[in-house]
């Protein structure tokens, strides 16, 4: 974990207790999720709280490899990620490819 300096906000989203976040309307992870052990977790704990999440992911499909070598620990396709955020409630609004990875726009519904 690094800060990022003002306005960031460094977490364990890995521990034994997810933290409180101040009520804001966007939660942005950026190369983050493919490191968090228990996602559907972590996003039915964001749903309490944002009604918008920007999340960049290296999708399964363009990603395949091995994917722990890199120290990612999940793996998701393009959909089930979708499907996962839906899950909780957020539909995709728009997604769009970067380099290898694609960035997802969810808004609570």
């Amino acid at each position: 974990m690094v800060d990022r300096g003002d306005g960031t906000f460094a977490c364990d989203l890995n521990g034994a207790t997810l933290p409180e976040f101040s009520e804001c309307d966007v939660a942005v992870f950026s190369g983050v999720l493919e490191y968090v052990n228990d996602a559907p977790r972590l996003i039915g704990h964001l749903e309490k709280t944002f009604s918008n999440v920007i999340a960049s992911y290296s999708i399964l499909e363009t990603n395949g490899g091995n994917r722990r070598k890199h120290g990612w620990v999940n793996d998701y396709t393009s959909e089930e990620f979708v499907a996962l955020f839906a899950s909780f409630g957020f539909e995709v609004v728009h997604r769009e490819d970067w380099s290898l990875q694609r960035i997802f726009v969810f808004k609570k519904g």
